[in-house]
């Protein structure tokens, strides 16, 4: 059993791994600046990266050899749920890391930029943690938060904070131009918010009695906390009357977006529609597994004779 757990924290571990350095973001050294449309300038494999597919489809493949490893499933089954949840969540990176969304984003196409992000921290890190057994949560529980320098790991309000600090404040203008000068920090910097949100998302989608001890009433409250912290980003950059970064105003001309100021504009209303759409399916179910709890009955005490 120790192995599946350790086999299962291993193939988590190689979703980032595995993927090529500039997939987690766009890479500026990426622009067109040749002839011709937009993605007439990139090789086929450049716009659908291979490499990352083949990377996708290595881990699915490792994650349905573990899987079925585990008694509970070698006989029934991978259950059909976590099963689509993990592939979803790979469909979801490859989306945002690959073909036109790559592209555009780029290319400082801002509104496919905040699309792209989003998927890769609202939409990805549940769909893979929704697939994970519960094998995963309890070497985690057991064998890694248990570690003393480690604990702040169970700490919702620490990674509810971290992840929407960082994600704020990764769109502040300066820092946002600045970052996007250096390809290394780049990767670096989304590859911490990346981890921010898989820490952030583990505190309420981790099975009952694991990882933290919130009820169900502060597990919507954490959610909708959540929400709120990231509003006023996505307030800056929706309302503004100005194209706040430069780098929007050498995107291309794309037949959907009319101005920068509107592809800045469309990227805060993309960043906080998901946002709204991926917190809201997870509250109601939340609220249904509580409601689903109150009405089970409890289950009555066994009595024994006297001196059993």
């Amino acid at each position: 059993m120790k192995t599946i757990r350790i086999n299962a924290v291993g193939f988590f571990s190689f979703l980032f791994l595995l993927q090529p350095l500039q997939v987690f973001a766009h890479d500026p050294n990426a622009k067109a600046d040749g002839e011709g449309t937009l993605f007439e300038q990139y090789a086929w494999w450049e716009v659908w990266n291979p490499l990352l597919f083949i990377a996708l489809a290595v881990i699915y493949i490792f994650y349905l050899r573990v899987m079925r490893r585990i008694p509970s499933f070698s006989e029934s089954g991978i259950p059909l749920k976590k099963n689509a949840a993990f592939a979803a969540g790979l469909l979801a990176v490859y989306v945002a890391l690959a073909g036109p969304v790559a592209v555009m984003s780029n290319n400082s196409v801002l509104s496919i930029h905040m699309f792209q992000q989003s998927l890769m921290y609202v939409v990805m890190p549940p769909l893979i943690l929704l697939g994970m057994p519960i094998e995963f949560y309890r070497f985690l529980n057991e064998q890694v938060f248990n570690i003393r320098f480690l604990r702040f790991l169970r700490w919702p309000l620490l990674h509810l904070f971290l992840f929407n600090l960082l994600w704020s404040f990764y769109h502040i203008p300066f820092i946002y131009e600045y970052i996007l000068e250096h390809v290394l920090l780049l990767e670096v910097v989304h590859v911490v918010i990346n981890i921010s949100a898989f820490l952030m998302w583990i505190q309420v989608l981790a099975p009952d009695g694991l990882i933290n001890r919130m009820s169900y009433v502060m597990k919507m409250g954490y959610m909708f906390a959540n929400g709120m912290l990231i509003t006023p980003a996505c307030a800056l950059i929706i309302f503004s009357d100005v194209v706040l970064y430069s780098s929007v105003l050498e995107a291309p001309e794309l037949f959907f977006i009319a101005t920068p100021l509107d592809d800045q504009q469309l990227g805060g209303v993309i960043m906080k529609v998901v946002q709204e759409f991926a917190y809201s399916i997870v509250i109601g179910s939340i609220f249904y597994k509580w409601v689903k709890a109150e009405k089970e009955p409890e289950t009555p005490l066994k009595s024994y004779p006297a001196g059993q």
